[in-house]
């Protein structure tokens, strides 16, 4: 018997350093996780928290609100915070709250593609006019959700799922979302890792 590996022991054993090399890749950025700072990963490593959520939801407040000229900076807010920082909202804005989480929920949403929302929400804001208040938070943040999901993952949802997420929205008002959306984004969808952090 010789002691030369066969073709067929070769190519199992390259399969196995190959799978070890594939193991190193992270899901969400589909490159080596070394290439990525310890504090990007233990961003993206948290768990979506109803804090999170909550911030979420304040980041499209304050953004539908600059929007609608409801506030003079991109980045203030109008809304009375509580002494502990917490946000005093109003019905409309208790109900969008409920929205986002269920929508979260049902999507199955991760904490890489609630990330690049918060980014697209941001990037969107100074190009952002609206003109009537009614849905005005449930499509921002319905067109960045979207928007980010289909960017970061392979295998997302397909507008009519989208659609029975929100158990509001209509397939096609899902599609004309996600187009607005890109459109105020001029389809920029890269994101770097100094964006998340």
């Amino acid at each position: 018997m010789s002691s030369s590996s066969s073709p067929a022991s070769s190519s199992a054993s390259s399969g196995a350093s190959s799978s070890t090399s594939l193991s190193s890749i992270h899901p969400a950025s589909l490159v080596d996780a070394a290439l990525h700072s310890p504090h990007t990963l233990r961003l993206v490593g948290i768990k979506i928290s109803k804090q999170l959520i909550d911030h979420v939801v304040d980041q499209v407040i304050d953004t539908v609100e600059y929007a609608m000229g409801k506030t003079s900076s991109p980045s203030s807010s109008s809304q009375q915070h509580h002494p502990r920082g917490r946000r005093t909202r109003t019905p409309l804005q208790t109900k969008f709250t409920a929205f986002a989480s269920t929508v979260l929920a049902r999507a199955e949403i991760t904490t890489p593609t609630l990330l690049a929302t918060l980014i697209y929400i941001a990037r969107a804001r100074p190009f952002l006019h609206i003109a009537l208040e009614e849905w005005a938070l449930e499509r921002v943040f319905l067109g960045a959700l979207i928007t980010a999901s289909k960017y970061l993952n392979d295998s997302t949802l397909k507008n009519v799922h989208w659609a029975l997420c929100t158990g509001v929205f209509g397939k096609r008002d899902v599609g004309r979302i996600e187009r607005e959306f890109l459109a105020v984004l001029d389809w920029e969808l890269g994101v770097s890792e100094g964006e998340v952090l």
